[in-house]
């Protein structure tokens, strides 16, 4: 059976990535059993997850996993698409895995530090936990910085933010999913990158930047977790 490796439950959700909730949307739309295990970053192939284990095959990287199960498991996610919307798919998931991810960077470990603290290192003893955290804050922050977003104040970076969302927003309109009736791979890029805006909690996020400001959003992650029954924590 497939086994997808990926960050333990935390912040109210399944996986508190982005890119291991797009990994866990991708294996539910394409239908295949498989489980689903915390990892360890740390021992992971690129040292990060997601990963998918198939086998002695180790796939790494969420758009690496989503190419394996179109080439070697013949799930076809976007068969129905235009070049046009090909185009949009692309535009969009740079939209937020380069920039909407970095933002959510900001606003978790930056502006809400002392819940991201608790949530993620609370195993270790009280003592060390801050010590561990605030190093690992300083590459962060650093990391921020060399990627340009850290340049800006918050409010300039939270504008940036909620223009993503509002993007989001405004094309989705009132369509079941992206592109209409029948979802995509997009789709999961979406859902995985909202929903971890949407339920983790936030006591410095702005409404412009908050996913519960567009109900359109709210009720599309919600269609999303029903159509392919996400789990839930």
């Amino acid at each position: 059976m497939l086994k997808l490796i990926v960050f333990s439950p935390a912040m109210g959700l399944i996986s508190p990535s982005p890119f291991s909730m797009k990994a866990i949307a991708l294996m539910q739309m394409s239908g295949l059993d498989y489980e689903f295990v915390p990892g360890d970053p740390r021992k992971a192939p690129k040292n990060k997850l997601p990963v998918l284990i198939d086998g002695n095959r180790t796939i790494p990287d969420s758009s690496h996993i989503q190419l394996y199960l179109e080439r070697e498991k013949q799930v076809d996610f976007d068969g129905h698409l235009t070049p046009e919307q090909r185009a949009v798919t692309l535009s969009f998931r740079a939209l937020c895995e380069d920039h909407l991810y970095w933002v959510g960077v900001f606003d978790r470990w930056i502006m809400n530090a002392d819940y991201v603290r608790e949530e993620f290192f609370s195993a270790i003893p009280a003592p060390m936990r801050k010590i561990v955290f605030n190093k690992i804050q300083k590459d962060i922050r650093r990391n921020l910085y060399g990627q340009g977003l850290g340049r800006h104040t918050p409010d300039e970076i939270y504008a940036f933010g909620a223009a993503d969302i509002k993007a989001i927003s405004d094309y989705l309109g009132d369509k079941p999913f992206f592109f209409g009736d029948r979802p995509a791979s997009l789709d999961a890029i979406l859902f995985a990158f909202l929903i971890n805006n949407l339920v983790p909690r936030s006591s410095t996020r702005p409404a412009a930047f908050s996913v519960k400001s567009h109900p359109n959003l709210v009720a599309y992650c919600e269609r999303f977790i029903e159509r392919f029954d996400i789990p839930q924590v």
